[in-house]
């Protein structure tokens, strides 16, 4: 017996992401991406390499927070509410733009921009997301009966507007409206933003969703995906402001999604039963 067992547990596959997810639990995920996101959110004039950062950091949150809220069983349900997500990050990002570009929305001190009208958005969008989680659990409307929901609702209404928030940032350097309307919205730009945004929240859990899911190699796509992002924002941020902001997240975007996409493939093949290799791919480690 006690052979048994232990066959079972040199079986069990290794957790190779070493950025200590198992330190950051989800709540501790949350805290931490909560208070990293929303102080890049409020000084628009920090470097797009660093806010880059801060979105990729978002991004993992908020597929954390979509693969706890889904992972009961709601299979097509995870794109609807990755985009729902998206949906409440934009109508919190242009809330709290609108709030920042006020008089006493922002604050300039010592040439440095502090947006904290931004932050409105924010607390209304988590708002937002705890009224519609409790209205569909409750027992008097929709009653859909989904663990945490109220929970994953808010959460995702706080990712979804630091993301675009951040990502605004990226492209006008700014939140004032003259900045915002011909750099980010007139140009089509926040299409890109939300498409982005809905893909690294929702595709890391639609992609590994299934009974061998496993929680560090699912964020570990999420933030590949944020590298790919990175990439694209970086090109956009190079024509809308200048070279020397975009080049820089352009890089940073490359080398986290060629580490990220390599580590990611490398969890897949070593924890898969079988991994037959159709020649499009060039197969790791042999």
């Amino acid at each position: 017996m006690g052979e048994e067992e232990a066959k079972e547990e040199k079986a069990k596959p290794k957790e190779e992401f070493k950025l200590s997810f198992d330190y950051f639990n989800e709540s501790r995920l949350g805290i931490f991406a909560l208070i990293i996101g929303a102080l890049i959110a409020i000084f628009p004039g920090l470097p797009a390499f660093i806010e880059g950062i801060g979105m990729i950091i978002v991004f993992a949150w908020g597929a954390d927070s979509v693969r706890k809220t889904a992972r009961y069983g709601l299979g097509t349900g995870v794109p609807s509410i990755g985009v729902l997500a998206v949906g409440f990050g934009i109508v919190g990002g242009i809330a709290g733009i609108a709030i920042a570009s006020t008089h006493f929305g922002t604050l300039v001190v010592g040439g440095v921009e502090i947006a904290f009208g931004v932050l409105a958005g924010v607390a209304l969008l988590a708002l937002l997301g705890f009224v519609s989680g409790n209205l569909a659990n409750g027992d008097k409307f929709i009653d859909m009966k989904i663990p945490g929901l109220e929970r994953g609702m808010t959460e995702l209404g706080i990712a979804g507007t630091l993301a675009v928030l951040i990502e605004t940032s990226i492209l006008a350097g700014t939140y004032h409206i003259t900045k915002v309307l011909p750099n980010v919205v007139n140009n089509g730009l926040i299409a890109a933003i939300f498409i982005l945004s809905a893909f690294g929240m929702l595709q890391p859990y639609n992609t590994c969703l299934g009974a061998d899911e496993r929680r560090g190699r699912t964020l570990l796509m999420s933030i590949e995906i944020g590298g790919i992002a990175s990439i694209i924002l970086g090109i956009a941020a190079t024509l809308t402001l200048s070279a020397v902001e975009g080049v820089p997240l352009i890089v940073l975007g490359a080398v986290v999604w060629v580490a990220y996409y390599r580590a990611y493939m490398k969890a897949c093949m070593e924890e898969a039963y079988a991994t037959p290799g159709t020649g499009l791919i060039k197969t790791l480690g042999g």
